[in-house]
């Protein structure tokens, strides 16, 4: 049996890789295969890929709230990856301020981790 997770990067590599008409060949195969019932999970999954090859591909920056545009753009431009596409991810843990992950580094401006630090300076 084919599961939903394998469709779902089967149907995204063909789109990376312009298939025409790949919408309706994709529909038909599922209803040949009678696969219909796993197109939520396979939705699912493809939202999954597309985040992570996303993230991999561009910069995700985590707040604690909404961000405006320009406030996005400041944090790209200080990070010089004001090209790049972004993921943004809410993260209420974080108190305010920003984390950034890109290029393999994490960059914290978020008051969470000044809390901590500060506790740590004061504990010594």
């Amino acid at each position: 049996m084919i599961k939903s997770k394998q469709l779902a990067k089967a149907l995204y590599e063909l789109s990376e890789e312009n298939v025409a008409n790949l919408d309706a060949k994709f529909l038909e195969f599922i209803e040949r295969q009678n696969l219909k019932a796993q197109m939520p999970s396979v939705m699912y999954h493809l939202d999954k890929i597309i985040e992570l090859d996303r993230e991999k591909k561009g910069i995700v920056i985590e707040t604690a709230h909404d961000i405006k545009e320009i406030t996005a753009h400041h944090i790209k431009t200080f990070l010089g990856a004001e090209k790049l596409p972004e993921v943004f991810k809410i993260k209420k843990e974080l108190i305010g301020g920003f984390r950034a992950k890109w290029n393999g580094t994490i960059y914290d401006a978020s008051i969470l981790t000044g809390l901590k630090k500060l506790k740590e300076n004061i504990i010594k």
